[in-house]
């Protein structure tokens, strides 16, 4: 049955971007935007965020992208979380598996972070109210009815106040096009919840209903220049634009578990635990005896056990015997249930995630898959932090619109590979229903030891890590030097960590600190994360590469990679520093950044006021820093060209030992560039690094001749500039 949507009279309301979907994927959207300067509203069906634990991991590389958002945000979620080391497999209750989810030196946080979604939400929620000044909140109780595309083309009289409502678009606060916009009707009851009484609550099901009976609605019509569709796996938005879901859903029944149990069975860290081939995945989650528990029915209920089952009856008393038979020969009884639900796994991927280049599609409302491997939130926060600097530069001038074509070309085909690494995850931790697959995994086990260093790749993908994009409208090769693009330092590879040591100051420790092996948090089982990071390293000069680009999540940062070059010219540096002037300038002048303010850069010792790092301006959209594999005394001549700018102008920094040289493919040691003699226009590299941290241009040289091809790339993906190079000169 459609829905009947009544029609809604008045005045509608404008704002540049509305955001459907106050989860975490909608909350750090709202939250970037809100930091890059851009009016935004989002609002949420429900009247208060659940109260269920949901997804509980975040990885290394969510972990990296909320301490490049902002170390103080990453702070909070350390601070309300528990780190993870390792993760175990138990079979019949004796752990034969301890392995770690990443290989070292990939990233500084190497560990899981298990943290409840019920609290990364209320973690957001704060940082958006802290970012707004407290002027901006959750809309809670309004529900998404309709929305639609409108292109003015297609209006053939526009009334009155629709052409006073056009002209608000144009001004400065509603950054909204006259050529099409977005049309959303959303209402809420003025009683009780937006909850029908016969509303499904199975995952998967979609439906909206005409007004119930007894209950009074509010409806608005709400114009916006971008709608971003992040509700969920029973999106709305999606259903409304009829954008097709494919993919499969899968025979296997899940329950999941959350409350507090008394057991003999070990709780020490995320674990699968398998018994008799059955296989339960068992989270600590943080307070005394409780936990969550993931368990696959295939082997204790039929298909048509499991479909007699309702949400009503899934209670302890029908729940306590399955679990029973998962654990067996161990004991497991539930004490106190806080969640206990049962669904389907699906897993799909939207076929388009932009919609008329105006309706955006976002987490689980673009893609759903198994909750095997702790993805989907991880995802969902990743896809915002790809859309938002995005939509930011679009909204303020800076880029064409053509520069969201880049979020669906690289999102979807991403997600896709994700759904797979989740899929494989859940065939091998919860689909051990034969004896030759037990016998194989407790093979694969039994030789892990010996095979760790060929198998660590295979869990990698886990934690995100070497996730990356490829050639497309942002990531460009150099049309004349051609390499691999399967490398570390490729365009649309992630942009890796590494030690610094501001150019001049010696190293004090010992140069084994320029790997990560210092750990995620020196030894604890939490990180101060806020500021530098550097105290848990092994030097006290030491920064890394990350803080110098945390908290200017709308900046593009240039990395200038001298390699030796000073060693044999010098002067080189002097030129360096007048070339890099004369394009920061041209390109500051050109194009201007959405965002009005960024977290204070942290010095070498952790504090924000030390003279050793001074801070760059905090709006500008173009950051540049220059790395030497050379050492103070070694650069005499030019030393006071480039060591007494400031962070984000240019400033230089020694590279211990040269790892981020190797990390980034740059110097005479690596494959890629090679050359034969000392020369500014081929020894070195420049490295151009997109706002949300993965490689989109590179070039060989760093002379004259590749500052100008970094230029013309900032041309082709940016709006054309206002005024020529020369004029500047």
């Amino acid at each position: 049955m459609s829905t009947v949507i009544p029609s809604v009279s008045g005045p509608s309301e404008n704002i540049p971007v509305l955001i459907s979907g106050a989860g975490p994927t909608g909350l750090l959207t709202a939250l970037l935007l809100t930091k890059m300067n851009i009016p935004c509203r989002i609002i949420e069906r429900e009247l208060c965020f659940s109260p269920l634990s949901k997804s509980v991991w975040t990885h290394s590389r969510t972990q990296e992208v909320l301490h490049l958002i902002d170390p103080e945000l990453l702070q909070q979620f350390m601070e309300q979380g528990e780190l993870l080391p390792t993760y175990r497999q138990y079979f019949g209750g004796k752990m034969v598996l301890e392995a770690r989810l990443l290989p070292k030196n990939e990233s500084f946080f190497e560990k899981l972070l298990q943290l409840s979604q019920e609290r990364t939400v209320r973690i957001l929620e704060k940082a958006l109210e802290k970012a707004s000044g407290g002027k901006m909140g959750i809309e809670w109780g309004w529900e998404l009815m309709d929305t639609k595309v409108v292109h003015a083309s297609d209006v053939h009289a526009l009334r009155e106040d629709t052409l006073e409502n056009k002209k608000d678009y144009n001004n400065e606060d509603g950054f909204m096009s006259s050529t099409s916009w977005v049309e959303t009707i959303v209402r809420r009851t003025l009683t009780g919840t937006n909850h029908r009484t016969c509303e499904s609550k199975l995952l998967g099901a979609v439906e909206l209903s005409d007004e119930e009976e007894g209950k009074q609605y509010e409806y608005k019509v709400i114009k916006s220049q971008y709608l971003v569709g992040a509700d969920g796996g029973r999106s709305v938005v999606r259903h409304k634009i009829n954008m097709p879901f494919p993919g499969i859903t899968r025979d296997n029944e899940l329950i999941v578990f959350d409350g507090t149990v008394d057991t003999d069975i070990m709780i020490d860290g995320a674990c699968i635990n398998f018994f008799d081939g059955k296989g339960i995945a068992i989270l600590p989650m943080g307070e005394k005896n409780r936990v969550q528990l993931m368990i696959n029915t295939f082997k204790t209920l039929t298909t048509e056990q499991f479909k007699a089952l309702q949400s009503e009856t899934l209670t302890v008393e029908t729940f306590q015997p399955i679990l029973d038979a998962h654990v067996y020969p161990r004991r497991m009884k539930v004490l106190t249930v806080k969640w206990l639900t049962y669904y389907r796994v699906h897993e799909r991927n939207a076929k388009e995630y932009v919609f008329q280049d105006r309706i955006i599609l976002a987490g689980d409302a673009a893609h759903i898959h198994s909750p095997a491997a702790g993805q989907g939130l991880n995802l969902g926060l990743q896809d915002a932090y790809n859309l938002s600097w995005k939509l930011a530069m679009i909204l303020n001038g800076t880029a064409p619109p053509s520069l969201l074509d880049s979020y669906n070309e690289e999102r979807p085909a991403l997600s896709e590979s994700v759904i797979k690494v989740t899929a494989n995850a859940f065939d091998k931790e919860f689909c051990l229903d034969t004896k030759f697959k037990r016998a194989i995994k407790r093979f694969m086990i039994a030789i892990y030891p010996i095979t760790e260093r060929l198998l660590a790749p295979m869990l990698a993908p886990i934690s995100m890590i070497p996730l990356r994009y490829h050639l497309n409208s942002l990531n460009k090769e150099h049309p004349t030097q051609k390499a691999s693009q399967s490398g570390p330092g490729a365009a649309g590879q992630r942009a890796r960590d590494g030690f610094l040591i501001p150019f001049g100051h010696n190293l004090a420790g010992s140069s084994e600190s320029s790997d990560f092996n210092s750990g995620q948090d020196g030894g604890s089982n939490r990180s101060d994360v806020s500021g530098s990071v550097a105290p848990a390293t092994k030097d006290q000069n030491m920064i890394r590469l990350h803080d110098l680009m945390a908290g200017h999540p709308a900046a593009f940062q240039v990395l200038v990679f001298t390699d030796d070059l000073w060693k044999h010219q010098a002067s080189a540096a002097t030129a360096l520093s007048q070339t890099m002037e004369h394009y920061l300038a041209h390109w500051r002048s050109q194009w201007r950044s959405p965002a009005t303010s960024a977290a204070s850069l942290p010095s070498p010792n952790g504090s924000t006021t030390d003279e050793v790092v001074k801070h760059p301006s905090r709006h500008h959209l173009f950051m540049v820093h220059t790395f030497t594999t050379l050492s103070g005394p070694t650069l005499a001549l030019g030393k006071n060209a480039l060591s007494n700018k400031m962070v984000g102008e240019g400033m230089a920094y020694t590279d211990v030992d040269g790892v981020l040289h190797r990390r980034y493919e740059v110097g005479k040691k690596t494959k890629r560039f090679m050359t034969p003699k000392a020369d500014p226009e081929s020894d070195g590299a420049i490295v151009v690094v997109r706002p949300d941290s993965y490689i989109s241009f590179r070039v060989r040289g760093i002379g004259e001749s590749a500052w100008k091809d970094v230029d013309a790339y900032f041309q082709s993906i940016l709006v054309k500039e206002r005024q020529s190079l020369e004029t500047l000169r």
